[in-house]
C-alpha cells in the first residue's frame, strides 16, 4: 500500500496516514517548498511517517519506481 499526501488544508490525512502505517504501508508527502500550502503533508511528515518527502516533480517517478520494483516477501504469521 502507499500513499501520496500533496498539497492541503488541515490533518485529516494524519490519521489516515497512520492506519496506513500501521497496515505496513510506505508514505510519500509532498514538500513544503512546492506546496501551496503546506499543512497536510506537513502534518504527516512532522509526525514521522513520511518515507519520503519530495518536490511536486519527482514525485509521479517515486510512484512508478515504488510501484515497479520486486515485492519484499513478508514472512507469513
Amino acid at each position: 500500500m502507499l500513499a501520496v499526501v500533496l498539497t492541503g488544508m488541515g490533518e485529516d490525512g494524519l490519521r489516515g496516514c497512520e492506519l496506513v502505517r500501521e497496515a505496513g504501508g510506505q508514505i510519500i508527502v509532498q514538500d513544503e517548498a512546492t506546496s501551496v500550502v503546506w499543512g497536510m503533508p506537513g502534518y504527516v511528515a512532522q509526525a514521522g511517517l513520511a518515507d519520503r518527502i519530495l518536490p511536486l516533480d519527482q514525485i509521479a517517478r517515486e510512484i512508478v519506481r515504488r510501484a515497479t520494483r520486486a515485492p519484499s516477501v513478508r514472512p507469513s504469521s
